[in-house]
């Protein structure tokens, strides 16, 4: 008995799903050079991120090769500043000028000394005219005293004379010891150790300061960064291996080489202090010692340096 029409229109119906799927399955299992070459990028892409990871980013701190702070050695008011901050400096360069507040003392002192000295070289010089007086009044009457009279007062005359030019050398002693500790005490100068920069100057002129109080600091050209790594990457970095540095607001990494690995490690944190060197080129503004910079370093040709 054969089939109507519309049954075979439903058989081609059923069936047009199942040539369709035959045909895609064959079209999916051919190869292809495009598809082959597709399947290889996410690979080198991983490969890439791995890299990436590998690379060591820790925060560090640039220090400078020298670092001095200043302080006041007597207090007293700030009246001249020759440097302001930033400014380059020579070794023995003013930086500061203070009037210590020991000046008004010493202007005491010397006052009460003068007046002293003075009083004792007019008690001297009253006792020489009375001996001298009294050597005029023998002489005038050689009957009334015995010549070992005369040469007894003769000697007092002597004695007194001495002692007035003793205590004129005295007074001028005192006069000069006094005059220089007005003049230390009145002007002290606050100098550059060494060649470099004034990176801070703590006062301005009118301030008043206490003795021992810091004043400026100042630090030389060389620059360094110090960085803090995890044990395991610790224990592989080695003097002379290259580190990049970045600071802040840059997007051009300068290579700094490392100079001293601390021995020990931190036992609290489980971290190592490095130092590294930075080239002369990092001795402006954006390399001024306290500033942050990120450190980067390829750990993992390291690690596999330290394993071979």
């Amino acid at each position: 008995m054969g089939a109507s029409a519309g049954e075979r229109a439903i058989v081609v119906l059923g069936l047009l799903p199942l040539f369709a799927a035959a045909i895609w399955l064959i079209v999916l299992r051919e190869p292809h050079a495009a598809g082959a070459s597709t399947r290889l990028l996410p690979a080198h892409a991983a490969e890439q991120r791995e890299h990436i990871a590998q690379t060591a980013r820790f925060v560090g701190v640039v220090v400078a090769g020298q670092d001095a702070e200043l302080g006041a050695e007597l207090g007293g008011e700030v009246v001249k500043a020759f440097k302001e901050s930033g400014a380059r400096v020579r070794k023995g360069e003013p930086l500061l000028q203070l009037a210590a507040l020991s000046v008004v003392g010493a202007r005491s002192m010397a006052v009460a000394q003068g007046v002293e000295d003075r009083s004792s070289l007019a008690a001297a010089k009253l006792d020489l005219e009375n001996a001298r007086d009294k050597v005029d009044r023998m002489l005038n009457a050689p009957n009334a005293y015995s010549a070992r009279d005369v040469q007894s007062a003769r000697a007092d005359a002597a004695r007194a004379a001495a002692q007035v030019e003793k205590l004129r050398g005295t007074a001028a002693v005192h006069r000069a010891g006094l005059e220089r500790e007005l003049a230390r005490a009145a002007k002290q100068m606050v100098r550059a150790p060494f060649d470099g920069v004034l990176s801070a100057r703590f006062l301005d002129v009118g301030d008043f300061v206490s003795a021992g109080q810091p004043l400026a600091r100042v630090v030389d050209d060389t620059r360094f960064v110090r960085f803090a790594l995890p044990a395991d990457l610790h224990a592989h970095i080695q003097p002379g291996v290259s580190v990049n540095v970045l600071p802040n607001g840059s997007d051009l990494p300068l290579p700094a080489t490392v100079v001293d690995v601390d021995p020990e490690l931190d036992a609290a944190a489980g971290l190592g202090f490095v130092r590294a060197r930075l080239p002369e080129a990092a001795s402006g503004t954006r390399f001024m010692p306290g500033t942050r910079v990120e450190v980067s370093w390829d750990a993992a040709t390291a690690t596999l340096g330290g394993a071979r």
